[in-house]
C-alpha cells in the first residue's frame, strides 16, 4: 500500500550532544534548556514544567502513570492558554486517550520499530476528535548506528513550519 501520508522534515531527540545542529530538536525542560525559538521544542518528562514545554512525556520513569495527562494539560492550558501534546507509545496510547478525555492535545507516537507511514499504524485508527498526530518516532538510535539520537518523522506541516530552524 503506498503512503499517502505527506512527510515534512525529521525531529530529532537525545539527551546528549548531537554531532550536527538538526533543523528540528525535542529538548527535555529539566536539563536542555537552550532558550526558545526556532529549532527547539521541549518536552516536560518531571511534570514540573507545563508551561514550558509542549510535550507531555508519558512513560515510565517520566510523567507516570498515564492519568497525570490530564491535569497536565490543564495546567498548560491555564499557563499558555494553548493546548500541549503526549509522547508516548503504542501500548500506552489508550490509556493516554482515556486520560485526556475530551480536551484537545497532540500526539508524539513513538513506533521506535521504522514504521514511520501513519497508515500502517492501525492504532491510529481509534484516535478521537481533538486529537492531531503531529510527529511519529520511528528510529530509535540502535537503527541509525553512530549516533545517540531517536529520529521522528514529522506528519503535521503546521507543526514543522512553525518550528523548524
Amino acid at each position: 500500500m503506498a503512503s499517502t501520508s505527506p512527510f515534512y522534515g525529521l525531529q530529532f531527540d537525545s539527551d546528549g550532544t548531537l554531532p550536527f545542529t538538526p533543523m528540528l530538536r525535542a529538548l527535555y525542560r529539566d536539563t536542555q534548556f537552550e532558550g526558545y525559538g526556532p529549532g527547539r521544542v521541549y518536552t516536560d518528562r518531571t511534570g514540573s514544567y507545563a508551561a514550558d514545554a509542549f510535550w507531555a512525556d508519558i512513560e515510565p520513569g517520566a510523567i507516570w502513570p498515564p492519568s497525570k495527562f490530564g491535569p497536565w494539560l490543564d495546567q498548560r492550558r491555564a499557563a499558555t492558554g494553548q493546548p500541549g501534546g503526549a509522547y508516548c507509545n503504542r501500548a500506552n496510547l489508550p490509556a493516554v486517550i482515556e486520560a485526556a478525555a475530551t480536551r484537545p492535545w497532540s500526539l508524539w507516537l513513538a513506533t521506535l520499530d521504522g514504521t514511520a507511514d501513519p497508515a500502517a499504524i492501525t492504532e491510529l485508527a481509534a484516535l478521537p476528535a481533538g486529537v492531531s498526530l503531529l510527529v511519529v518516532q520511528a528510529f530509535p538510535s540502535t537503527m541509525i548506528g553512530g549516533i545517540n539520537a531517536d529520529i521522528s518523522v514529522v506528519v503535521d506541516q503546521h507543526y514543522w513550519d512553525s518550528r523548524h530552524d
